[in-house]
């Protein structure tokens, strides 16, 4: 530290340091609500030749007033930022305390570490007292003086340089303050400075030498206003007084980003991030037949020309689902994810198809909620694809009939198994290369894998106090990687073609109008297409096309979902079409949901740029 005033250095405790956070530094604690006044401030410290430890002793007198407090509130920094060094804080110790009252109050002390701060509660904490009382406060404090400090004029010395008061410490006045510094030698100079942080207002009474000891005066101290004295022994007069310093973690000096270590981890994360992304996106572009139309397969079985394509190729309109590939497949086919729409359109399919039919309960009150019971009407042991039975068995496991908000956690279960089973389905069938759950899910993993060992590689720079921006690449890609799963999934040359026919279908779907249905198959061509509508999120059109050949007496009341007010013709109105059938899909879904359910120096000082500081109050 120089002798030279190099610039206001404010006084602050520090927050303990966290890991790859910048150490954010708090003015000293002081207790809630401080009450009265400092009427009499006496300081005296005493430098020891040996090590440079100071001996404090304050005498002061704190008038409270009429108002009841339980005794002063000190605190003493130990632990501060240093002027223009961010990777160290000046670290003091603060030890002995003791106290008493001349005048008989309460002086039990109690000593606290919080923040870079020692706190000191001084009197009875089941006792309260009004008025003035003195009180005598003493402590020791390792640490504090500058061996070998050099001055303006050039000269070497030793020095204590202290803010007796921090800046901001108290909130109350403090009146009659005397500060005695006591050295092993007559002192060379002195300097006291008050006021707000970086202020160089001398104090009223400046630098009296007496002998050994050195006394400053002044006046009164408004709130929050500071005392700071200097003062300098020749070199050499301190023995082994050094100060000493703890690391201080910021952005800069935990990552370490200069034009090498940054360029390096830049380099290292936009090759890693965008090879995954290419990977990602070679491994997930589907195949196709190359010398056929989409839509359409090698005639008797062969392979035909195989090749991976970029874009999705234009399709026809296809007026019905394709060939025996149930909705949920149609789903989960259309958009790599076998999701709850997926399996509620399987249950509205299977009650199509006559294996249950879906009764609407009445609520039991008007604000209650609809509820819907699913009722068994043919054995489904045969003639059914595996996630089909899966859904039927988990849902009526005993052949009953259940309720839908009896099923509880079972029907998140039941949902579980037949989204897996829907991803066996589609991969067995040979439309994928792999499971896509299964595919994306080791991108997953092995993107969550280079996140963690990210981390850890980043804790160990860290510590060893190497460049923690080299950490970086590893974390970015692995978040990339992760990002990038849902795009890995690829389909087979089959799978795509299927996919141009389900494109095709749901083409019609979207744009049919009444009048150009195909009408051989009567009303239940409109009941077997609705799954693959619901699929689709075409439920409330195919509603409206509904109604509309029902108007003309086209079709009849279908027989696999009976609604609460059966009778009414509900099926030819769209908006009680959809909002019966379409409610149940959607309570279908939406029932898994609900099933389960973070120093510098000196003489030409200002105040605050010593080392230390008192703040506090009363509590």
């Amino acid at each position: 530290m120089s002798l030279v005033r190099r610039g206001a250095s404010v006084l602050a405790l520090g927050l303990l340091l966290g890991l790859l956070t910048l150490t954010l530094l708090a003015p000293p604690a002081r207790a809630d609500d401080s009450v009265g006044h400092i009427s009499r401030l006496d300081v005296a410290a005493t430098v020891d030749a040996d090590g440079g430890t100071v001996g404090v002793e304050l005498d002061l007198t704190y008038d409270f007033g009429d108002d009841e407090a339980h005794g002063p509130f000190l605190v003493l920094a130990e632990l501060q930022e240093i002027a223009d060094d961010p990777d160290r804080y000046r670290r003091l110790t603060v030890s002995d305390v003791t106290a008493e009252s001349p005048t008989g109050a309460p002086a039990d002390v109690r000593v606290e570490r919080d923040g870079g701060a020692v706190q000191l509660y001084i009197g009875d904490e089941d006792v309260e007292v009004t008025g003035a009382h003195d009180y005598r406060i003493t402590y020791t404090v390792d640490g504090l003086p500058n061996p070998e400090v050099t001055g303006p004029d050039g000269t070497v010395r030793d020095e204590l340089y202290w803010n007796v008061v921090a800046p901001g410490g108290f909130d109350i006045p403090i009146e009659d303050i005397t500060v005695s510094i006591t050295g092993p030698v007559p002192t060379e100079v002195g300097g006291c400075y008050v006021g707000r942080t970086g202020s160089d207002t001398a104090c009223d009474g400046d630098g009296q030498a007496r002998g050994e000891r050195v006394d400053f005066f002044h006046g009164r101290l408004d709130e929050g206003e500071g005392l700071s004295v200097a003062v300098g022994w020749p070199a050499g007069t301190l023995v082994d007084a050094k100060p000493v310093y703890e690391p201080r973690r910021t952005w800069s000096n935990t990552f370490q980003i200069d034009g090498l270590t940054g360029g390096a981890a830049g380099l290292a994360t936009v090759l890693g991030a965008g090879a995954a992304v290419v990977v990602a996106s070679r491994r997930g572009r589907d195949e196709a037949y190359l010398d056929l139309t989409p839509g359409l397969v090698a005639a008797d079985g062969g392979a035909g020309t195989v090749g991976k394509v970029r874009r999705r190729q234009p399709v026809a309109v296809r007026f019905t689902p394709p060939d025996d590939v149930r909705p949920g497949e149609v789903g989960t086919l259309h958009d790599e994810y076998a999701d709850l729409r997926d399996v509620s359109a399987t249950l509205v399919d299977l009650a199509v198809r006559g294996y249950l039919r879906i009764e609407e309960v009445a609520p039991e009150k008007d604000d209650d909620v609809s509820d819907w019971r699913l009722v068994p009407l043919r054995d489904w042991s045969e003639g059914l694809e595996a996630y089909e039975r899966e859904l039927l068995d988990a849902l009526m496991p005993e052949g009953k009939a259940v309720t839908l908000s009896d099923l509880g956690a079972d029907y998140a279960t039941a949902v579980a198994r037949t989204q897996e089973a829907l991803y066996r389905t589609v991969t067995e069938r040979g439309w994928f290369r792999g499971s896509p759950l299964a595919v994306r899910n080791r991108w997953l993993v092995g993107g969550l894998g280079l996140v963690g060992l990210g981390m850890l590689v980043t804790l160990a720079l860290v510590l060893l106090r190497w460049p923690a921006v080299l950490g970086i690449p590893l974390l970015v890609v692995g978040l990339v990687v992760a990002v990038v799963a849902f795009a890995v999934p690829a389909r087979t040359a089959a799978g795509t073609a299927v996919l141009a026919q389900t494109l095709g279908f749901r083409q019609y779907l979207a744009t049919a109008e009444a009048e150009q249905i195909r009408f051989e198959e009567g009303q239940d061509v409109f009941s077997r297409y609705l799954p693959y509508a619901i699929v689709f999120g075409l439920t409330e059109r195919w509603a409206q096309i509904l109604a509309d050949v029902a108007a003309r007496g086209q079709v009849s009341e279908p027989d696999w979902y009976v609604p609460v007010n059966a009778g009414v013709l509900w099926w030819t109105q769209p908006a009680l079409f959809a909002g019966s059938v379409g409610a149940f899909a959607e309570a279908a879904s939406s029932a898994v949901s609900t099933a389960g359910s973070s120093s510098s120096s000196g003489f030409s000082g200002s105040v605050g740029g010593g080392g230390g500081g008192m703040g506090g109050g009363s509590w």
